[in-house]
């Protein structure tokens, strides 16, 4: 009787994990942050035409949770570059940041036909991993690395907390497209406060492939 509760306990766990399993794909993505940087002095929103779009890449996996056909809870893990470009004549000087970036994501799927049109919205949660702050003129280019904390004499704050919404598109060949804008919540000035800020927003361009 014994050995028959413990073969009947094993098969529940067994279907049960099954099942589990059943509810989970995977998927891989990569492509573009086109990331700009929002500031504040003084409490005043500083709005310039020398602050530009930086480009850089993100590349990711990622896993969804079904909790039906329509609802899904997407996490991921992905490499990303972000920051900004400030440009003033022949001057630019710019700020790229390397992170790994865990976004969690509710996810509304809508079929249309064989294919799926999806919604995404949740926090993402960045871990900075290295930097570099170049400062480029005509007679040549300066670069240093960017120096993490939250003392007087760092750059830039390690964690970066943001807001996502997005929304792609999956064909039936598992091959699909998304559009995300990532909207920077972290302070990264390290003794920044509400008054003096720097908070870096991405829109986000990718090819995705679910297994």
């Amino acid at each position: 009787m014994r050995k028959l509760k413990v073969l009947l306990a094993a098969a529940a766990v067994a279907v049960s994990s099954s099942a589990f399993a059943q509810d989970l794909s995977f998927g891989v993505k990569a492509g573009l942050n086109l990331s700009k940087q929002a500031y504040k002095v003084g409490g005043t929103k500083v709005s310039s035409s020398d602050n530009k779009m930086l480009t850089g890449i993100c590349i990711g996996a990622y896993a969804d949770l079904n909790f039906s056909d329509m609802l899904a809870l997407e996490a991921g893990l992905q490499f990303e570059q972000k920051g900004g470009k400030m440009k003033s004549g022949k001057e630019t000087e710019k700020e790229v940041i390397n992170y790994f970036t865990i976004p969690v994501n509710l996810r509304a799927n809508l079929p249309v036909g064989d294919n799926n049109l999806y919604f995404l919205a949740g926090p993402t949660f960045g871990i900075g991993l290295s930097g570099k702050e170049t400062y480029e003129d005509e007679d040549g280019s300066e670069s240093a690395s960017a120096k993490f904390g939250n003392g007087e004499d760092d750059d830039c704050k390690r964690i970066n907390v943001g807001l996502l919404f997005g929304a792609g598109f999956e064909m039936s060949n598992n091959i699909g497209v998304r559009v995300t804008y990532d909207l920077g919540l972290s302070n990264l000035i390290p003794k920044g406060d509400s008054d003096n800020s720097v908070k870096t927003n991405v829109l986000g361009l990718a090819v995705t492939y679910k297994f």
